[in-house]
């Protein structure tokens, strides 16, 4: 339950920090660059703090098998990630996301955990969900193959980081040196590619709520993966998410089409009720 919770609350500040960036792209005011930079740098400064509070920072260079290719994974996933937002429907994105459960419950069994028969009901529930959305045209086409790979990436790197925090390291360890190099990936694009200085859209009042609500609901979802197995945490994010991407396209970004997506949504809804 606790699992639930973390991932409730994380999942409706990141649409909060999703929305703010999505539409100060479209306005011109950040590039793609700065806006996934600014997703990250309140999470890294976050784990950062908590290692200083602990006193301990727990790395094993063990890990480096599984922490490498999980790193350089992240960094094509965040870029990606970032035009999948820009380019497609909120509700077309928070749908389509919902294809990383049934594949991450393959990992999930490799790696030795148990799902009973009401949980696997539930995961095909989501995953026919999903087609239904697509044979009734309830999603839009513009940015779907972005998301697609956005859908796809998170099961290994998922998988990666749910086995290092299990067997290696520490959460906030695994997760500052990630966010750590992601940052400073997207601090060279931002200054390079973007032609702009991402800190100093940060200090700027206006993209403090943007970046903070990301890094909220980055430490929220982390900390979540303690309590449950990854496609449990994975099918509630996804789900929740769906809810929160409905709304915010609707409300801010004149997407048509509500009253199907309610009605997909409440099947998500039932299909995570029978997961945790």
């Amino acid at each position: 339950m606790l699992a639930l919770v973390l991932v409730s609350i994380g999942t409706f500040f990141d649409e909060l920090s999703i929305a703010l960036g999505k539409a100060k792209v479209e306005h011109n005011e950040q590039t793609i660059y700065s806006m996934a930079f600014l997703s990250y740098i309140w999470a890294t400064l976050w784990f950062f703090l908590i290692i200083l509070y602990k006193g301990n920072f727990v790395f094993s260079l063990a890990s480096l098998p599984t922490f490498i290719p999980r790193l350089l994974i992240e960094l094509i996933l965040a870029h990606i990630t970032t035009l999948a937002i820009i380019r497609s429907d909120r509700s077309t994105f928070g749908f389509i996301r919902t294809g990383t459960i049934p594949l991450l419950l393959l990992t999930d069994l490799w790696m030795g955990y148990t799902l009973s028969t009401t949980q696997l009901f539930g995961i095909l529930l989501l995953a026919g969900t999903l087609l239904v959305a697509f044979m009734n045209h309830g999603l839009q086409r513009e940015g779907i193959m972005l998301v697609v790979w956005a859908t796809i990436l998170p099961i290994a790197t998922i998988a990666l980081y749910k086995y290092n925090i299990t067997h290696f390291n520490s959460v906030e360890a695994e997760q500052f040196l990630t966010h750590l190099a992601l940052l400073i990936y997207l601090f060279v694009m931002a200054m390079k590619v973007g032609k702009e200085n991402p800190f100093a859209l940060f200090m700027k009042r206006k993209f403090f709520v943007q970046s903070f609500a990301a890094g909220l609901a980055g430490v929220l979802v982390s900390f979540a993966y303690l309590f449950a197995a990854a496609s449990t945490i994975i099918a509630a994010k996804r789900a929740i998410a769906v809810l929160w991407a409905i709304v915010s396209g609707n409300r801010y970004f004149a997407e048509k089409g509500i009253g199907l997506k309610i009605i997909l949504f409440v099947l998500v809804s039932v299909g995570i009720m029978l997961l945790v």
